[in-house]
C-alpha cells in the first residue's frame, strides 16, 4: 500500500512540473520586452512590412551576430534574448521601467530614401522619460527596380536597427 501512495505522489508531482514547465514556454521574458511604437506612419505597406519582420519576434546574440527568430520557434527560454511586441499590445496598468521604442519617420517616402528617427523610452512616475535618443537616420534603396524592393529594403533596415538599438 505504502508503494502505491509513493508512486501516485510521485506521479503527481511530476504532473504539477511538466504542466508548470509548459505554461512557462509561452511566457516572454517582461525583462526583455521592448514595446514598438510607429509614428508618422503613412505608408500603409510599409507599416505592415515592418510590423512584419518586427513584432513577435526574438532576438539574441551568438558568435556576435544577431539573430531574429518568431517567437513560435523558441523553445527554450533564453534570458538575454529580447523580444518586441507592438505598442497598442501594453495593457492599461503599465508597470514602471517599461521600454518601449519609438520610431518616428520625418519627411516624405520615396523609393530612394526614408529618414526615421529611433529613440527609447522607460515608464517612470505614470509617464514615459525618454532615456537615449539616436536621432535621425536614412534608410536607402539601391535596387534598379527601387519602386518594387523598396518597402521589403526598408523593412529589412529598419528592423535591424531598431534590434540593434535595443542591445546598446
Amino acid at each position: 500500500m505504502d508503494y502505491k501512495k509513493c508512486m501516485l505522489f510521485s506521479f503527481f508531482i511530476g504532473c504539477v512540473f511538466f504542466i508548470t514547465a509548459c505554461s512557462d514556454q509561452g511566457k516572454s521574458n517582461e525583462n526583455n520586452t521592448f514595446y514598438i511604437e510607429l509614428v508618422n506612419f503613412n505608408h500603409d505597406s510599409l507599416k505592415q512590412n515592418l510590423s512584419e519582420k518586427l513584432f513577435g519576434k526574438v532576438s539574441f546574440y551568438t558568435n556576435n551576430t544577431i539573430e531574429i527568430l518568431s517567437e513560435n520557434y523558441l523553445d527554450k527560454d533564453y534570458p538575454d534574448m529580447h523580444f518586441f511586441k507592438n505598442i497598442s499590445a501594453l495593457p492599461n496598468d503599465i508597470k514602471p521601467e517599461t521600454r518601449k521604442i519609438r520610431i518616428e519617420f520625418e519627411g516624405t517616402y520615396t523609393a530612394d530614401s526614408i529618414s526615421y528617427s529611433l529613440q527609447k523610452y522607460a515608464y517612470r512616475n505614470n509617464q514615459w522619460k525618454k532615456t537615449s535618443d539616436m536621432g535621425f537616420i536614412k534608410a536607402t534603396n539601391t535596387y534598379f527596380r527601387a519602386k518594387q524592393f523598396s518597402v521589403d529594403q526598408y523593412g529589412k533596415q529598419i528592423s535591424k536597427n531598431v534590434v540593434e538599438y535595443s542591445y546598446n
